[in-house]
């Protein structure tokens, strides 16, 4: 049976004005497994620790990416999690842009910046360049996974729309057999496990941009979508819809019943997403423990082999990839 979001989630400004890292509130909801009591960070987990932008947790991992569309999946005696949102809540100090850079690259986009700002004559013209120079820079966030299952190995396959750093989080006695990250714009794995269980999907600018999947949205009857709309408007003509939700409700149906066993290779024991289109801060993979475990600190830091990363604040990111904010 699909597992369901159960916590509120906590809806966050953008990352662009991101100058370091912040910690997870004690008091934050988990996203959590449908029949399962509401649970908050500090009911887990303890000791939250920020990531600083003035310190390198640990040396960046690149994860060669599959062209061919191969993952891991989960192993026999494994459970499997599948956990989807579009972005995340927390602030970390994790910049990057989507391709390989050489200082000559970096170079020759600084002349470019230069001689267009030098010919952007309008506001409207800034402004267009103000958002090439943005989009250039993608600002990840953080979501803490926090596993405690402990009879079994976890498998986990994470997905997102935005830049995500997946911090896992182990209680003691876990073991995750495989991770797998799916998304439009490149996430990175915090505390990961070893490459050869490991794969990284993005299709923004990436060799594996034909093996991105966009999840669908909720398994929602086309009866209650026509009841919600006439509450809002008794009067609202739904003839042009009907078809439109009658598809979407067919895709959900298959993905979650499908195509969702065919990514992580079983039927997920815990299905973990975004049910109000919004952002989370962490997830919780398994029962409330007894007693909060201690969180560990980044000793893993792995990035997809198509993105050149930089850790620090964003001010210093923009210099490093030869941008200026300030244009």
């Amino acid at each position: 049976m699909r597992n369901t979001v159960l916590a509120t989630t906590l809806l966050f400004a953008s990352a662009c004005g991101n100058a370091g890292g912040t910690s997870i509130e004690a008091a934050t909801p988990l996203v959590i497994a449908e029949g399962q009591a509401p649970v908050t960070y500090g009911q887990v987990t303890t000791g939250t620790p920020s990531l600083s932008p003035s310190i390198l947790p640990a040396q960046p991992e690149a994860v060669r990416t599959n062209a061919s569309c191969r993952t891991p999946k989960a192993g026999n005696n494994a459970r499997a999690a599948y956990v989807y949102t579009y972005g995340g809540g927390v602030r970390t100090p994790l910049h990057h842009i989507n391709r390989k850079d050489t200082p000559e690259a970096i170079a020759e986009r600084k002349a470019m910046i230069r001689e267009r700002t030098k010919n952007a004559k309008t506001a409207v013209q800034r402004e267009a360049l103000g958002m090439a120079i943005g989009n250039a820079v993608n600002n990840a966030r953080q979501i803490d996974v926090l596993v405690t299952e402990t009879d079994t190995p976890v498998f986990l396959y994470l997905t997102s729309y935005d830049s995500v750093l997946w911090n896992i989080q182990r209680a003691p006695g876990v073991e995750i057999d495989g991770v797998v990250i799916n998304s439009y714009e490149a996430g990175a794995i915090a505390n990961g496990v070893d490459a050869s269980r490991t794969e990284i999907i993005s299709f923004d600018n990436s060799p594996t941009r034909k093996c991105y999947v966009s999840a669908p949205g909720r398994v929602i009857p086309v009866e209650d979508r026509v009841a919600s709309a006439r509450k809002l408007n008794p009067n609202v003509d739904l003839s042009r819809y009907k078809k439109q939700w009658q598809q979407e409700y067919r895709d959900a149906k298959r993905f979650y019943g499908q195509d969702i066993k065919k990514l992580t290779g079983k039927r997920p024991e815990w299905i973990l997403d975004n049910a109000r289109d919004g952002e989370f801060n962490a997830v919780l993979v398994g029962p409330k423990p007894a007693t909060p475990f201690e969180a560990q600190p980044v000793t893993k830091l792995q990035v997809p082999s198509h993105i050149t990363p930089f850790w620090g604040s964003q001010k210093d990111a923009y210099k490093a990839f030869g941008l200026d904010p300030s244009a």
